[in-house]
């Protein structure tokens, strides 16, 4: 009886879907034998936004459809990247080798974004991406060059939640996708000439991103190659709602929000 219920509980997880802020499917890869690994599949990013707000996000739900669309956007169309040091690909058994070899990859993955509104930290799994809505951040950075600015939103990179003052996000959209965009492993610029990039943050958030960071996005996406060849994947836990608790409870990110809502 223990044996079957054991096999019972192995075969529900096996189909049990797949959730979490990262789901790819489909997943496949193809190698030109040159050196050349193409990656290709279908992946839906998931960010959940946790309204913090004291006076009620209002315009919340076309926030979060013009947010989808640029996350698309910026992560369609492909990115070719560095080469790389990895273990050798089959493509007969559709699995790597024990053996290294050196791989430029291609990652042509079709993109889909999903914003979920919630309300409580129960609604967060240990592996989703979370976007949090607060009224003010009382943090101060000083950039390259010695100027002190206020911040409009924070965020800790690869994997970690997110936040954005409301009240930044309704003037402009695109920095919850630049704070998001962190969570994905992107940094600041702060370099002159780059005031038209969206992870520029001095004063202004631009528009465009780079083969590189769409790149590196792709690889933290997709970080072990070996995934791959399980055709479907969910990115691994975050413990996102401590995270969370511990990023809104840090006394240095100033963090102005209505704890009734933080449950």
């Amino acid at each position: 009886m223990f044996l079957e219920n054991f096999e019972r509980e192995i075969l529900a997880s096996q189909t049990k879907p797949l959730s979490g802020g990262i789901v790819a499917s489909n997943l496949k890869i193809n190698d030109n034998r040159t050196g050349l690994l193409t990656l290709t599949g279908d992946i839906l990013i998931t960010l959940k936004v946790l309204d913090l707000t004291t006076l009620g996000a209002f315009r919340i739900q076309s926030l979060m459809k013009s947010s989808e669309q640029t996350i698309m956007n910026k992560l369609r169309g492909g990115a070719d990247s560095d080469q790389i040091i990895f273990y050798e690909y089959s493509s007969v058994k559709n699995t790597f080798t024990n053996k290294q070899r050196t791989y430029s990859l291609k990652y042509n993955f079709n993109y889909t974004a999903k914003l979920i509104q919630i309300n409580s930290l129960s609604q967060l799994a240990g592996n989703d991406f979370v976007l949090a809505l607060v009224d003010g951040i009382g943090h101060r950075f000083t950039d390259m060059y010695g100027r002190k600015y206020v911040s409009g939103g924070l965020a800790k990179k690869n994997g970690g939640p997110a936040a954005v003052i409301y009240k930044e996000w309704e003037k402009n959209y695109l920095i919850g996708v630049h704070e998001f965009f962190h969570t994905l492993g992107l940094p600041d610029l702060e370099e002159s000439g780059m005031e038209n990039r969206l992870m520029y943050h001095l004063g202004r958030v631009g528009s465009n991103i780079t083969n590189n960071e769409k790149a590196a996005m792709n690889k933290f996406i997709m970080y072990d190659l070996r995934d791959m060849t399980k055709g479907s994947y969910s990115n691994p836990g975050y413990n996102t709602a401590n995270q969370l608790r511990t990023f809104l409870n840090d006394k240095s990110n100033g963090f102005i929000y209505n704890k009734a809502k933080f449950r």
